[in-house]
């Protein structure tokens, strides 16, 4: 697993600069712990920057698929690397997982909410507030679906930035229509095959 094995060089990292990379949370104070998670994060960029060097790009991409850390954290750095570097394929398969995935669960809430609630259009599921459903937690199939559909839309329009700066226009064409198509709930999973890219 790629994680584990970031986890291993960061470890392996401290231990080559006489560093502390275990320690007791129970006899640390707040600040020392904050300080240690800086120094991790600082020494896992390093290692990052050597795996993108060596171009151990599966590997990072499956650390980003992993979850392990936040979007923003982790996924878009690491998008916008590809971009610099004009690695297309490398970008799309980063970034595709997460919306392909997105979508499904999408669509599948979607089939329980038009079941539960026959009378309700899509027009009006878009309306749905979804800050005041967030805010309820409690749970509701069209809230569900109005959740996951901007999700799905955040990552489209990510990925739409980068293509765009990378000049892949039939692709990017490919992109805009599945978002209109997530945007007024028209997606299916067919429209999902185009999204499917892998490295080689």
């Amino acid at each position: 697993m790629s994680y584990t094995k970031l986890t291993k060089d960061i470890e392996k990292y401290y231990k080559q600069h006489g560093m502390s990379y275990y320690y007791n949370a129970l006899e640390t104070t707040v600040e020392e712990q904050q300080r240690n998670l800086i120094t991790h994060n600082e020494v896992r960029d390093i290692i990052i920057t050597q795996w993108q060097e060596n171009k151990r790009y599966k590997e990072l991409i499956s650390c980003a698929h992993g979850g392990w850390y936040s979007y923003e954290e982790f996924n878009e750095p690491l998008a916008l690397y590809f971009v610099k570097q004009n690695e297309v394929l490398a970008l799309k398969v980063l970034c595709e997982r997460g919306i392909r995935f997105t979508l499904e669960d999408m669509l599948k809430v979607l089939v329980r909410a038009e079941e539960e609630f026959s009378s309700i259009t899509k027009e009006e599921m878009i309306k749905f507030n979804l800050d005041l459903y967030l805010e309820s937690k409690v749970y509701h199939p069209v809230g569900e679906v109005i959740k996951y559909r901007a999700k799905a839309l955040y990552l489209i329009d990510h990925l739409i930035r980068y293509i765009k700066e990378v000049n892949e226009l039939e692709y990017l064409e490919q992109l805009e229509i599945l978002r209109s198509k997530v945007y007024l709930l028209e997606v299916k999973k067919s429209d999902l095959k185009y999204f499917k890219h892998r490295l080689l």
